[in-house]
């Protein structure tokens, strides 16, 4: 029974893990202008393909913005939001909570674009979100450590001198009045 046990075990082990199937079932291309839908299965696979990460773009360009929906077992939809610079060859994908990630676009996807776009106007550059340097997001506020005080109290000296300067005044005119010499150097 124990050899029957190890044996199940492994054999679950070693089986390959059910695959998860996914799909590209359809593609909404939006500009300014209009928007169109792409179903053709050759057409989506190559809207998909990204090439590998890079920076965006160093300059505002026009833009459009594509809504990728994808089957996943079958039963279930599920949709992704890109943007597509295709002045630039670059597309992003993520969102603003997440953060983005831009990508080259490859040349089979920069000619799709092309076809599928002809005719609708880009979006605005002014409006594409994730140009430039990511913005710092704060999850703590730590105040700057305090400064060490200096040993003694930390006081000037000032008050210190101006207070010894006028007890010796008052202790030389105490000396007067009571008619005590008070010794002076001569000039030599």
């Amino acid at each position: 029974m124990r050899r029957l046990a190890i044996s199940l075990v492994l054999a679950f082990a070693l089986a390959p893990a059910a695959a998860v199937a996914k799909e590209a079932v359809s593609a909404k291309v939006c500009g300014a202008s209009d928007c169109r839908t792409v179903k053709d299965r050759q057409a989506l696979m190559t809207l998909m393909e990204g090439g590998g990460p890079t920076d965006p773009p160093k300059r505002g360009a026009g833009w459009y913005e594509v809504v990728m929906t994808i089957e996943v077992d079958g039963d279930r939809h599920e949709t992704f939001p890109l943007a597509i610079v295709p002045s630039e060859g670059v597309m992003r994908g993520g969102d603003e909570e997440a953060g983005y990630n831009w990508m080259t676009v490859t040349d089979a996807g920069a000619r799709e674009y092309r076809r599928v776009t002809r005719g609708i106007a880009p979006f605005s550059p002014s409006i594409l979100d994730g140009l430039g340097r990511p913005e710092a997001k704060v999850d703590e506020v730590v105040p700057a450590p305090e400064r060490p005080k200096p040993e003694g109290g930390g006081s000037l000296p000032l008050p210190w001198i101006a207070a010894g300067l006028a007890l010796l005044g008052l202790a030389g005119a105490l000396l007067r009045w009571r008619g005590l010499p008070v010794r002076r150097s001569q000039p030599s």
